[in-house]
């Protein structure tokens, strides 16, 4: 069952922003370019941020074929 309700993703901003809403609460994602590769930091409870990891792993994707 998807848990997502909302993803706002603000790709004009550097770093890469997104605010994900599930049912355990919002998670606010960073994506960041560190020694030449793209991470992401967020914040949130553990169980918004696994509910949350299916859509941080798509919007990571979308980041690769951006670059």
């Amino acid at each position: 069952m998807n848990s997502i309700r909302i993803i706002h993703l603000n790709r004009w901003e550097h770093p890469l922003r997104a605010s994900i809403w599930t049912n355990h609460g919002t998670v606010e994602v960073v994506w960041q370019d560190v020694a030449g590769d793209r991470c992401w930091f967020s914040s949130g409870t553990g169980d918004a941020k696994r509910e949350a990891l299916p859509a941080i792993e798509h919007v990571e994707q979308m980041c690769l074929t951006m670059r």
